[in-house]
């Protein structure tokens, strides 16, 4: 067999269905390709498959094969198993604990506990000059330092202010110097949000961090002074009135709109900046010097462990992503079972080896698989996912994210003209589980999203921990030693002390001074970190500090939070300490670029994707031809020779309900890069697309039984769960609805499913909410498309084969 390749596109547990049923078309006929390349769903399906073959003698057999897929079909509930009651009942619940842990309780950890200490920090540079505008009518009854009373009469007659506590303000010189700093810091805040638009990207992580820098100094001196002039004096009714329309004010100015999100926490350290400075209560909540210090050495036990929180919180959907899928598709308990049955009685006269190595081996087979454990298992598997804030060139129209593959021969991007060398000594298959490649590929909601990116969501996500991607490190081994953690861990005991011990001395009756020195170490500490976080790390031959400044990124918590807040790029074709990953589909939902990187004479392309209304039928197959054009240096034309583009357009797209094919076939041209800079052909291919259509609208044959279509010869396809051949009837898949339970495919909640979650076959994979029938539906669609498209011929025969 010439080199060929399949690919399995993203789309959910749709995708994973679909290609299931090319699979079993691919098995049945013993037609193993050389290549398996997947994306998000399509990895369910190819990654349980290798892990059930690897844990089978890494051989196929029609027994386990059924096996198999009758374990895909009845585990299809990966969020809500509600075949089962009881434990769809368990699975809401670990569903709703985890979302107020990830989405509440650990977010108001992880960002209160900078508010003591921004409020003390404020009170020691801008105190004074927040307070002295005020005079308070009588100093024993108000808050305020006594230094900054000041008896005004007159203002507490016209004010009405003999029985109230409340201070107003004075206009006089003092006022106009606050209000000269408030326009100067806001005039800074400008400055510095011009200058992040117009630098060099090499300067744009510095021009971020001072733009961010001075807009949050300017609301945390303006925002509590205006609070306490106004707010305090009006009703609570128009208290909220005003914080509801001041919200809509961050929607409606386009600087302010993308970090909307930040609104209500910039308000609660306002509030948290007011009552220390001001000392006047806030939600009832009397100012007291005791509890205030109490609260500043609370604050520094939640700083010292924010990283930590923030890891797992930032990993949480992940490892819950990862052990729903891997639980769900890869239970090869009855496959190992039948295995040792079927050879029970072969084995009586094994050698002693042998025997001796059956606990070695049950221990391996127990074990959770690497990449590595598959060199050598045809197909070799390949994992497609997006890399992100990492330009190989420092020129700013490369986009900060790029396609990166994972394979046992092999891990790179896309683009990679170094060879093996771009990860040499830094990643290696054995590094890579496969569980984690299979969730980090179907990491569709993330905190980097590539070309999906939504910018006003992302500052949110990032807050609320929203995000199933991932975090690997790609740094040499040797600087991941015992010894290196051992430094990391000292290192963090040792910058954490001053924050936890210095606070206890003014609780325990020492001075207060020990607070500002606390304090000042927190930001010595802080600006210390932002300067190693936007430090450059990607030079090809990195100097002794740069070396340093990638140590810290691993191993300094607080450095990697600030670098990933900042979103700094590594730039470089040295590979950043820290590879960002995310869904595949956040750049090329098909999987299509790495097999054709690879050069191969033919491809299998399955589209399990979903039609999104900007890109239309074929939409994705379009954006991975254009992307090999630009990546690769590919040329495509359709087999009689036709634009490609218009050949689609043609045999695809503009087809009458009824007589849409569901594949099409077109040739590939390889072109290489040669010294002169010129190209040169360097072979041909052909490619064949399958996608799904519904029972009306593909083309109309005789229906066959599954014994037909297998020579007929009798096979273990049992017709109670997968009908009794692969051709589907409208009703049976009209019936199908966006529940969780078989008995909610019903009439009545046809139309408010097509409305919210569509048809098939294009049903929404948001909820992940399928049942066995919806697998069985899609799992046949793809068995009948492989057959129509002749995948099988394809795929085997070495010379062209007419489009049927």
């Amino acid at each position: 067999m010439t080199s060929t390749g399949v690919a399995f596109s993203g789309g959910g547990i749709r995708s994973a269905a679909l290609c299931s049923g090319v699979l079993r078309r691919l098995l049945q006929k013993e037609t193993i390709p050389d290549f398996l390349s997947c994306n998000s769903g399509g990895g369910y399906t190819g990654t349980a498959y290798l892990d059930w073959k690897y844990r089978n003698e890494q051989k196929d057999d029609p027994k386990w094969h059924r096996e198999f897929f009758t374990n895909m079909r009845r585990r299809v509930g990966i969020i809500c198993d509600w075949q089962k009651p009881l434990q769809g009942i368990l699975d809401v619940f670990v569903i709703l604990f985890l979302f107020l842990l990830v989405v509440i309780v650990l977010p108001v950890s992880n960002w209160s506990g900078f508010a003591i200490p921004v409020a003390f920090i404020i009170d020691r540079f801008f105190g004074r000059l927040m307070r002295i505008p005020f005079t308070c009518p009588d100093e024993k009854k108000h808050n305020f330092t006594k230094a900054e009373m000041v008896e005004n009469p007159a203002v507490s007659v016209v004010f009405n202010m003999s029985e109230t506590v409340e201070c107003v303000p004075k206009f006089s010189p003092e006022m106009h110097s606050t209000l000269f700093t408030f326009a100067f810091l806001f005039l800074l805040f400008l400055f510095f949000f011009v200058m992040k638009k117009v630098v060099r990207p090499s300067l744009e992580p510095f021009a971020i961090f001072l733009s961010n820098f001075s807009g949050f100094v300017f609301a945390m001196v303006f925002l509590p002074w205006f609070i306490e002039e106004f707010v305090v004096v009006t009703p609570y009714w128009l208290n909220a009135l005003i914080l509801v329309l001041s919200i809509f004010l961050w929607l409606g100015i386009p600087p302010l709109r993308d970090k909307a999100s930040l609104a209500m926490a910039v308000y609660f350290y306002a509030y948290a900046v007011k009552w220390r400075v001001y000392k006047t209560d806030v939600l009832s909540v009397k100012y007291d010097e005791t509890t205030f210090y109490l609260l500043v050495w609370i604050s520094g036990i939640l700083i010292w462990i924010n990283p930590l929180l923030g890891v797992f919180q930032r990993s949480a959907l992940h490892a819950y992503n990862r052990c729903n899928n891997n639980d769900n598709d890869n239970d090869i308990d009855d496959g190992n079972d039948n295995d040792d049955d079927d050879d029970g009685d072969d084995n009586d006269d094994d050698d002693d080896d042998d025997d001796d190595n059956d606990g070695i081996d049950a221990e391996r087979l127990n074990q959770s698989l690497t990449l590595d454990d598959l060199a050598g298992i045809s197909p070799e598997y390949i994992c497609n996912t997006t890399v992100h804030e990492w330009r190989v060139t420092s020129s700013h129209r490369e986009s900060s994210y790029e396609l990166f593959t994972m394979a046992p021969s092999r891990i790179e991007r896309i683009d990679n003209t170094r060879g093996p060398k771009q990860f040499e000594g830094r990643l290696h298959p054995a590094d890579i589980k496969l569980a984690d490649a299979m969730a980090t590929s179907a990491a569709a909601v993330s905190y980097r999203m590539g070309k999906h990116t939504l910018k006003p969501l992302q500052t949110l996500q990032i807050m609320l921990g929203i995000g199933m991607g991932t975090a690997i490190k790609a740094e040499p081994r040797s600087r991941r030693g015992c010894f290196s953690r051992f430094v990391a861990v000292i290192s963090h005991l040792v910058l954490a002390l001053p924050i936890l011990l210095l606070p206890l001395i003014p609780i325990l009756g020492g001075s207060e001074v020990w607070n500002e020195r606390a304090v000042i170490f927190f930001l010595v500490f802080f600006c210390v970190s932002t300067l190693i976080a936007v430090m450059p790390t990607g030079a090809e031959n990195p100097r002794c500090w740069q070396h340093f400044v990638r140590w810290c990124i691993v191993n300094v918590y607080h450095v990697r939070v600030i670098r990933e807040l900042l979103r700094v790029v590594n730039e470089g074709p040295t590979p950043p300490p820290i590879l960002y990953l995310s869904d595949g589909g956040h750049i090329e939902n098909l999987a299509l670029l790495p097999l054709l990187k690879r050069k191969l004479k033919k491809i299998l392309v399955v589209d399990g994707g979903a039609i999104e209304w900007d890109k239309g039928m074929a939409g994705d197959l379009l954006i991975s031809l254009q992307q090999a054009r630009q990546k690769l240096r590919c040329s495509f034309i359709g087999m009689d020779g036709r634009d490609v583009i218009e050949d689609i357009r043609a045999k695809v797209i503009d087809r009458p309900a009824g007589m849409r094919p569901r594949s099409y076939r077109f040739k590939v041209e390889y072109y290489d890069l040669k010294e002169d800079g010129g190209e040169e052909k360097a072979g041909d291919g052909e490619v064949l697309y399958i996608l799904p259509r519904h029972p009306d609208d593909g083309l109309q044959g005789e229906r066959k039984s599954w014994d037909e279509l297998h020579d007929h010869t009798k096979t273990d396809i049992e017709a109670a769960l997968w009908g009794t051949g692969p051709d589907l009837e409208a009703e049976e898949v009209e019936r199908l609805t966006f529940c969780c339970s078989e008995c909610c495919h019903c009439s009545h909640l046809q139309y408010l499913s097509h409305s919210c979650c569509g048809i098939f076959p294009y049903h929404s994979t948001s909820n992940q909410l399928f049942t066995p029938a919806q697998f069985s539906a899609y799992h046949r669609e793809g068995y009948h498309a492989c057959v129509e498209a002749r995948a099988i011929e394809f795929l085997k025969e070495s010379e062209e084969i007419s489009e049927e």
